[in-house]
């Protein structure tokens, strides 16, 4: 195991590796600019007679600057000559995006106030069009659905690798893309999510070879890896592996605020003027500065800071990983649960604390840890509860996660909490065959539709999506024909919580396209 020095004190990055005559200082220089907020600054003495109606906080409410502070409403501007535009951008906005498409390896990019989920909506709608294959693993996050049904593509699905004993899916071998592309030759692209909520992640280079052969461009989604490029011992990124666009969201581990995010393009292979057509179109013509301002701090941060600050951030997640194996009845994956298909690398920030063998779900651990410690994880399943560490947590915070860990195993020990999770697992269904494609997602929601009985629905052609957890691969797709074997499914309607995307949670009914 890698150990890093001086986890147990806050980071406090130093800069002794430039000299005077070092060629890279220029552009060291260059990133310690933040243009949109130099922009912000220069405005403050500014007579504002235009939106936003708080006047720059002088007429906001008293509990509201109290509670989010003058200097957000100075901030909180809008598109008046000398802020520049997002939507054509030639001031600051445009000097910061370039001095992100510079930092993070990319030829273009733009700042997506929207989150990573416009993004991925303007990748796609960039390259497809109503009719075009578009290959993406069945297990999508919901914006790839949004983005399959705004273009009106016909989805090809790869399926992701599994883990049987973790109970989530892995990321897709490079081998099962490549042979998806045999069978779909005429793809126009591969929209791929790399890493996994889970950080696994895989070698890209080869799948992007393969498709450049024959024109397909490959679109990432790389919401949970924007600090990849700043530290050697982290996967890969997707824009030097080979990506023509790249998504990613600038709130997950480096320093943006929530829904700001970052579309970036590299190579001759997608249309920059379509490109460009499409971000207007999706994006609002009132973007908030304050998100943009986040994304181009978080962008120096990470170009001047980013070694040192994950460097503790891994000595962080390091001590937490190594300390919980130590503990009796919980396992937090690492290296070892690497070299297999869908799982060539692991961002060590992501911790996966999966408590299986203590007998309760992942929901009973993370409740308990909120209730009793006030511990907030990032997400939890049936055997896991995920933890991101990030530079901005400090060696108390592991200590009292690792204090509360133990008090888990007690509880559980001293039947506290129940252990349910033996009746979970026996309604939980093998990952399911690939249902017919009928419509498509487009077509499929357009469409007049009806609520029938599950066990009626058998035939039917499914108006929305059906996942269940685990393994998190989608039952149905819009556009699927309903088969016996579906239906057989429905004991997974004991398992609420396991249950996303239907209107009926309970399974009892789905909805159908009328007529078909």
């Amino acid at each position: 195991m890698n150990t890093y020095p001086g986890f147990l004190q806050n980071p406090v990055p130093t800069d002794k590796t430039q000299s005077p005559k070092d060629p890279a200082l220029s552009e060291r220089k260059a990133q310690d600019r933040v243009p949109i907020l130099e922009a912000l600054q220069s405005y403050r003495g500014v007579t504002r007679f235009h939106m936003p109606g708080h006047r720059g906080g002088a007429g906001a409410d008293s509990l509201a600057i109290s509670f989010l502070g003058k200097e957000t409403f100075l901030n909180d501007v809008t598109g008046v000559p000398g802020m520049d535009d997002l939507h054509e951008p030639q001031g600051c906005i445009l000097e910061a995006q370039t001095l992100a498409a510079q930092a993070f390896g990319a030829d273009k990019t733009y700042f997506s106030v929207n989150g990573t989920s416009s993004a991925i909506h303007a990748m796609a709608l960039s390259v497809v069009n109503e009719g075009d294959t578009l290959i993406i693993p069945r297990n999508i996050h919901k914006s790839v659905l949004s983005a399959v049904i705004l273009s009106g593509a016909k989805p090809a699905f790869v399926m992701p690798s599994y883990d049987s004993f973790l109970g989530f899916a892995l990321g897709v071998d490079a081998k099962t893309v490549e042979a998806c592309v045999e069978l779909n030759p005429y793809a126009k692209a591969t929209l791929l999510i790399n890493p996994t909520y889970y950080g696994t992640s895989v070698d890209l280079t080869s799948v992007a070879s393969a498709l450049h052969k024959r024109n397909m461009a490959l679109l990432v989604d790389e919401a949970h890896g924007p600090h990849f490029r700043f530290h050697p011992l982290l996967p890969i990124p997707a824009l030097e592996s080979g990506a023509d666009a790249v998504a990613q969201g600038g709130q997950k581990l480096i320093g943006a605020f929530t829904q700001a995010s970052y579309l970036h393009l590299k190579g001759n292979l997608i249309d920059r003027a379509r490109m460009k057509a499409t971000f207007q179109y999706l994006t609002t013509t009132s973007p908030s500065y304050l998100l943009m301002a986040s994304l181009d701090l978080a962008r120096r941060q990470m170009a001047l800071q980013g070694r040192e600050l994950l460097e503790y951030a891994l000595g962080l997640s390091d001590a937490l990983r190594e300390s919980v194996n130590e503990i009796p009845g919980l396992y937090a994956f690492g290296e070892e649960a690497l070299g297999r298909p869908g799982a060539d690398w692991l961002d060590p920030t992501k911790v996966t604390i999966t408590v299986r063998e203590l007998g309760i779900t992942g929901f009973q651990a993370e409740a308990y840890l909120r209730s009793r410690f006030d511990i907030q994880v990032e997400l939890s399943d049936l055997y896991n509860v995920l933890v991101i560490v990030s530079f901005g947590n400090k060696a108390e915070d592991i200590s009292k996660l690792l204090g509360a860990l133990r008090a888990l195993t007690d509880a559980v020990a001293a039947g506290e909490l129940p252990k349910n999770l033996l009746r979970a697992q026996q309604y939980i269904p093998d990952i399911p065959r690939l249902p017919e494609l009928a419509l498509s997602p487009r077509k499929a929601v357009e469409r007049p539709w009806e609520r029938v009985p599950l066990l009626e629905s058998v035939g039917r052609v499914s108006a929305e999506v059906v996942t269940c957890y685990p393994p998190g691969i989608p039952i149905l797709f819009p556009g699927e024909i309903i088969g016996k074997d579906t239906v057989s499914l429905d004991v997974v309607k004991r398992l609420a919580f396991g249950i996303s995307g239907p209107e009926d949670r309970t399974l009892k009914t789905v909805r159908v396209v009328r007529g078909l």
